[in-house]
């Protein structure tokens, strides 16, 4: 088991094998450089805790009343202003309440990416547009040939990739890092996996499961999908190359839908 860990989980320096893979494969193999522990207290990592709950039992379900009451839900402009705004809080909590740098959650400088973090982001990001495009051909050539190419980037990507980035930020910088800084990675990754999963950010699929019980079948999708996620964040540390990925998976799988009705 702890070797397992140390291959699948745990940076560690290049050993002898892994050092004469190129920079450019590494990544591919999760064979990232190791990464610094986080140097904040417990109290701080408590804090980390209360934000996750602040924002997703408190201000995102409120978000969604206000949005109701007013009759804003259904404009194209509210899912980029909720989602901005969810954001720029999330990270203004970390850095002013719980007082933790957001490098320490793995939002630090280009300059500071290892080769192996920027060759990895320059291959994924291509190969992950080039795999969905293809699944979803006759939608994307649809979309590129609108008129409105323009406005459903901006009310429907970029919405789309924001809220992928939050979900990381919260699920992954600032519950995975703290499980896993109190437990070790198995545990951490694992308990953060299943709140992930099972959580308030996917609950309302109960909901749908109780007219189709197949429906349940979604949460071993979402359980796999975010453990890919927690285990190249925990191997690489970074989350400017894990929020966009994210982003990116649900404009494919929820964003296209909205971008062809908002193309009608």
């Amino acid at each position: 088991m702890n070797r397992v860990q140390k291959i699948f989980l745990d940076s560690g320096t290049a050993d002898a094998g892994t050092s004469k893979i190129r920079p450019f494969w590494r990544g591919q193999l999760f064979l990232f450089d190791k990464q610094k522990a986080p140097a904040y207290s417990s109290a701080q990592g408590y804090r980390l805790l209360a934000i996750l709950v602040f924002l997703e039992g408190i201000v995102r379900p409120l978000f969604k009343e206000v949005a109701k009451v007013w009759q804003i839900a259904a404009r194209p402009w509210w899912p980029l202003l909720e989602m901005g705004l969810l954001t720029a809080l999330a990270c203004w909590l970390v850095v002013n309440f719980a007082k933790v740098r957001l490098s320490e959650l793995g939002l630090y400088s280009w300059s500071h990416w290892s080769q192996i973090e920027k060759f990895y982001l320059l291959q994924i990001v291509p190969i992950t547009v080039v795999v969905f495009s293809f699944t979803a051909a006759i939608e994307m050539k649809t979309l590129w040939a609108h008129n409105s190419l323009g406005r459903i980037v901006l009310f429907v990507f970029v919405p789309q990739v924001i809220w992928g980035f939050y979900q990381e930020f919260l699920y992954r910088g600032l519950l995975q890092t703290e499980l896993v800084r109190r437990w070790g990675s198995v545990i951490g990754i694992l308990t953060s996996n299943l709140i992930f999963t099972f959580g308030p950010l996917h609950a309302y699929h109960f909901s749908a499961a109780r007219r189709d019980p197949s429906h349940l079948w979604i949460f071993a999708g979402i359980f796999s999908i975010g453990l890919y996620f927690a285990v190249l964040y925990r191997r690489s540390g970074n989350l400017w190359i894990v929020g966009p990925l994210h982003g990116l998976g649900d404009f494919f799988i929820d964003g296209l839908g909205l971008a062809s009705r908002m193309a009608r």
